[in-house]
């Protein structure tokens, strides 16, 4: 009767294990999540292997040998690696059309970062999503546009509405002009391309815009290459001979399952994605005639210049390639953009940091200051931006 009984049992915990498994896999509740689908699995495969016959007996020995190192090196790279807890509102980000993702709604948003070995907060803000599914920046209604495109480095990401550099932009403008914030976390250049060839925002831009902006640096790379891992529906496009041509998604079908599985495993970020992510000069190429198609789309469609300021990064980031933040500046401006290198600021002595802690993105003070270095550069290079229209 007690063999009968664990037998059963036995047999009824493989059900609930794919439960867990469905479960752990479809709701993700926490960042780890993975490594504890990859323990029940190999809970499951250890029970089969113990109810089974001899001959399956030893291929599910090994098959269950297999995922138990994989268990472990997943544990391993989860212990030296591990990620923040990001903790949002939801419908903050979902799949959208045309740009890959973005906000599902309007509404007040609740963001908090963990640091995941402390435990101690990051930042915990909020962001204001207006109806048109855009950062909130208070300015002129009725002036003429000034609309900044970009990355979670313009959106804001880890500080409130008052303190993005759109915002301190506006204010600094002592809101004379109509400012727009069209940037959202994770885009790049091929988001910025995309929403002037589709017109994705030319209802709320409006008949009469008079500068757009478009905050980069080499970062963005790695985006248009589709390298990085959170692009995966962003839109792509290639060089072909020569030309520069839209090709949809970064990730369709199969290999999109794949690198949606793969993300989640840190396995596969400490071990895999480093190597999946390394820049070629042909990824760099395409990023700078990415950026300079967005340039000449605005100046012929939106008779608007494009304002480029640029954050340079440690030489090692170019490592193997014949590229640098120079050669990029130098090509830019030769293709007729308006590059303003930002990266002179000095990290101030008086306490006030110009990155968030444990997290990387600017802080209120560094947006005021970069503002202010704007304002003086339109002042002086493009004057006719800031005559009332």
């Amino acid at each position: 009767m007690t063999e009968k009984f664990c037998f059963a049992m036995r047999i009824a915990a493989i059900p609930i294990l794919l439960a867990a498994i469905a479960f752990l896999e479809i709701e993700r509740p926490f960042v780890s999540f993975r490594l504890f689908t990859f323990a029940c699995l190999f809970l499951i495969l250890a029970d089969l292997t113990s109810l089974t016959q001899k001959k399956i007996r030893d291929v599910l020995l090994g098959v269950t040998s297999l995922v138990l190192g994989i268990l472990v090196l997943e544990a391993v790279s989860d212990r030296i690696s591990p990620q923040a807890t990001l903790k949002t509102t939801q419908g903050l980000t979902v799949r959208q059309p045309v740009l890959g993702w973005g906000p599902q709604h309007s509404g007040r948003f609740h963001a908090r970062k963990i640091d995941p070995k402390t435990g101690t907060v990051i930042y915990d803000v909020d962001y204001t999503i207006d109806t048109n599914l855009l950062r909130r920046t208070d300015s002129c209604e009725t002036c003429g546009t000034i609309a900044f495109f970009g990355d979670s480095v313009t959106f804001g990401e880890g500080i409130n509405d008052a303190n993005t550099l759109p915002q301190a932009f506006a204010d600094g403008l002592d809101r004379k002009e109509r400012v727009l914030n069209l940037a959202y976390s994770g885009y790049g250049p091929q988001q910025f391309l995309r929403e002037l060839e589709t017109g994705r925002f030319d209802q709320v831009i409006g008949p009469r815009p008079k500068l757009f902006v478009f905050l980069t640096g080499a970062w963005h790379a790695q985006r248009t290459a589709c390298k990085a891992s959170w692009v995966l529906y962003a839109p792509r496009y290639a060089l072909e001979n020569g030309k520069l041509v839209y090709k949809g998604p970064c990730y369709t079908g199969t290999g999109l399952w794949l690198q949606e599985w793969g993300v989640h495993a840190a396995l596969y970020r400490k071990f895999i994605e480093p190597d999946l992510e390394r820049l070629t000069d042909d990824d760099f190429e395409l990023y700078v005639r990415i950026l300079l198609a967005a340039v000449s789309l605005a100046e012929e469609k939106y008779k608007v210049p494009t304002l480029i300021p640029y954050l340079r990064l440690p030489k090692a980031y170019f490592h193997g390639t014949s590229f640098s933040d120079d050669e990029i500046i130098r090509q830019l401006r030769a293709g007729g953009a308006d590059v303003l290198d930002l990266s002179s600021l000095q990290e101030p002595t008086a306490g006030a940091l110009l990155a968030i802690p444990g997290d990387g993105h600017p802080t209120p003070y560094a947006n005021r200051l970069r503002a202010a270095i704007l304002k003086t550069y339109i002042e002086q290079n493009l004057p006719e931006v800031l005559v009332p229209k």
